[in-house]
């Protein structure tokens, strides 16, 4: 039984080899026709390869594309779940094929390469189990014996009512955010999976944690264990039966749990536990989950829906310091976008925020959203809420992140990198903190540490569209990085997934416009500019600060979209 079954045209012979030899030599054993024996039926042979293949890589040509044994074999390892595409020349992808992910291979003399291919051995990867490839050549590939326990962190199945699929959703999330503040593991976040086991070590983690929550009225059954990745040993499991004014107790109950079960210590100081900020409100507990998880897709329906249900608990426990910090937080975007009673939101996140601060002096939350609401105004005493958010929580990394983008406004470029980088340092599956870092990195004219950001974003942005396929931000970031990476079909792809999935999306279309920028194309860039603005959103001085966006400054018709901005 082979790894990989190779389905390609025969036109495509030479390519099909290349593909082979690469695979084979990243160990996968692989499949294809020109092994086929004599003596057995050319059917017979490829179904029963087929069948037993952990995976199925088509090469889709323009012949592949019209030929019935391709497109035959394509379906039935689409029906075993078990089909990854890889298009070597430009041809339209047949119905329904051109609904899954597919990446372009670029073919030279050095062999197979492109970050298509990397998406591709990736996809094999997660299928199989094995190893597979290094996003990018970064020296040998065995990890260090004394390397550091990881985790992969699954979201808890909802049991019952559709309608509380944040939930689940909601407690990972909180989970991931506490053991990612932990010294010696590594926490490694990830989607929803029928084979948790396997996806698990295709991530490299050595364990997961998953379980289930059932909630029933102001009730919650939340049931966890910690799983050995490599033998499918319980390493521990609990079940527990809680009010949801104990939801946040919870959380902190499973991350010390699962940090005890690896052998490390979870430090008083990790967790600064957002238990001692929750409400005794079953339905204000709720409604913040809920909310934390809306708010941290960063877009601009989920923040304002965010808002209200932020809001909400607060009526209902008006000491709520954990729903005044979260609120406080989203208004500021809401603010900072220049989004429609942006100058209201701006004075109701600075009184939100203040009163955070007022409930719970030891919350790192609380700190940070006071930084970010003075920030609107460009209050000196921005810097000393941030750096209080520091003291308080060293080791988190969204911490880390909005100090940087504090900094990059502030100016101070070099200040903005070192926290980028720690932010990516504690939780490196978390694209978001190094691929910000990649213009920083480009303004100070630092080539060797913005090709290293380029690397680890492009492997970062690989992995999470892997698990979130439709992600407007990662698609919309990974297009700049494909065009800086020289690949400008897949940066156009993206561009083009990312603006129909949100076309209205003022943050959506500007993020675009810096990828086409990145790709030399102004004109798309522009109209994406135009459209943006069109939205009666936006931050002039965010938008003049953009260092992928300054080559534009010059141009008249920039300069008219600018002036269109509300100040």
């Amino acid at each position: 039984m082979a790894d990989v079954f190779l389905s390609y045209a025969r036109t495509s012979a030479d390519v099909a080899k290349r593909a082979a030899e690469a695979l084979r030599e990243l160990g996968y054993s692989v499949w294809f026709d020109e092994e086929l024996p004599a003596h057995r039926a050319y059917a017979d042979v490829i179904a029963a390869e087929l069948d037993a293949a952990q995976a199925v890589l088509v090469l889709w040509s323009e012949a592949a594309a019209q030929s019935q044994w391709v497109r035959s074999e394509a379906d039935r390892a689409r029906a075993q779940a078990k089909l990854v595409q890889a298009r070597v020349d430009s041809v339209p992808l047949p119905m329904p094929f051109d609904q899954i992910q597919c990446g372009d291979v670029r073919i030279s003399e050095g062999g197979i390469s492109g970050i298509g291919w990397r998406s591709v051995t990736a996809a094999l990867g997660a299928l199989i189990g094995g190893e597979g490839p290094a996003p990018f050549p970064s020296g040998p590939t065995a990890a260090p014996a004394d390397r550091d326990p990881s985790v992969a962190v699954f979201p808890l199945r909802e049991l019952g009512s559709s309608a509380n699929d944040y939930l689940g959703a909601g407690i990972a999330e909180e989970i991931v955010t506490m053991l990612a503040r932990i010294p010696g593991l590594a926490i490694v976040p990830t989607s929803a999976s029928e084979n948790p086991a396997a996806r698990a070590l295709a991530l490299h983690a050595d364990s997961f944690l998953e379980g289930s929550v059932r909630k029933s009225d102001e009730r919650a059954r939340i049931s966890v264990r910690l799983v050995d990745a490599s033998d499918g040993r319980a390493l521990w499991s609990e079940t527990f039966d809680r009010t949801l004014s104990d939801v946040f107790a919870v959380q902190d109950e499973i991350a010390g749990a699962v940090a005890a079960a690896l052998g490390v210590k979870l430090l008083d100081r990790e967790r600064r536990s957002i238990a001692h900020a929750a409400s005794t409100d079953p339905t204000a507990n709720d409604l913040a989950v809920r909310a934390r998880h809306l708010a941290r897709q960063e877009l601009e329906v989920e923040r304002r829906t965010a808002a209200d249900l932020f809001r909400e608990a607060i009526a209902r426990d008006p000491e709520f310091a954990l729903a005044f910090a979260g609120l406080a937080d989203v208004l500021v975007q809401i603010a900072r976008w220049r989004l429609p009673d942006w100058q209201d939101s701006a004075a109701e996140a600075l009184e939100a925020a203040s009163t955070a601060v007022k409930l719970a002096p030891n919350l790192a939350d609380a700190h940070l959203a006071l930084g970010a609401a003075l920030s609107l105004s460009h209050e000196p005493k921005a810097a000393s809420a941030f750096s209080r958010a520091l003291e308080l929580a060293p080791d988190d990394a969204n911490v880390h992140y909005r100090t940087a983008r504090f900094l990059v406004l502030a100016g101070d470029k070099a200040g903005a990198i070192r926290h980028y980088e720690r932010a990516f340092e504690l939780a490196p599956d978390d694209y978001r903190y190094v691929v910000f870092a990649i213009q920083e990195y480009q303004a100070l004219g630092d080539r060797k540490g913005e090709r290293s950001c380029l690397e680890r974003s492009a492997a970062a942005i690989e992995r999470h569209l892997r698990l979130n396929p439709s992600d407007v931000r990662a698609l919309g970031h990974g297009a700049g990085v494909a065009a800086l990476l020289g690949e400008p079909r897949q940066m156009q792809q993206m561009i083009d997934r990312a603006w129909a999935l949100r076309p209205n999306d003022y943050g959506n279309l500007v993020t675009l416009a810096c990828a086409a920028m990145l790709g030399k194309d102004e004109e798309q860039a522009l109209e994406l500019l135009d459209r943006a603005v069109d939205t009666g959103q936006g931050d002039r001085e965010w938008l003049m600060q953009d260092n992928d966006l300054k080559p534009l400054h010059e141009n008249p018709r920039f300069q008219q979209i600018v002036e269109r901005m509300s100040d």
